[in-house]
């Protein structure tokens, strides 16, 4: 003999609730980081635009601007992701800038 209790849990909300989707809730449980460039007076202004064009995916007036901004300022927030990708584009653009020989540093904090 076999007993089908079918879905236990409802499938529609409760009146009050809200749903949360996937998405919004994978949102919560990644906190957001902040990429920021740091300014130095070896680095081209092309290589950072270079950098935030390839490993950013910025495009070429948004990289211009933010590479105006680090070198007007002193450092620029570039990006804001979660803390393993923030990691990741950190060591591709120190990779990068050590290979073409310039000191460009960048800094991660919580957003």
């Amino acid at each position: 003999m076999t007993i089908t209790l079918g879905n236990p849990m409802p499938t529609t909300p409760l009146p009050g609730t809200i749903q949360k989707t996937d998405e919004a809730i994978r949102a919560e449980t990644i906190p957001p980081y902040k990429v920021i460039f740091l300014n130095d007076d070896v680095t081209t202004m092309e290589f950072v635009i270079h950098v935030l064009i390839t490993v950013f995916k910025k495009d070429p007036t948004t990289a211009v601007e933010l590479m105006l901004e680090t070198h007007n300022t002193g450092a620029a927030v570039v990006d804001v992701l979660s803390l393993e990708e923030a990691e990741l584009r950190q060591l591709q653009t120190h990779t990068a800038a050590r290979s073409a020989g310039f000191p460009l540093r960048c800094v991660i904090e919580p957003a």
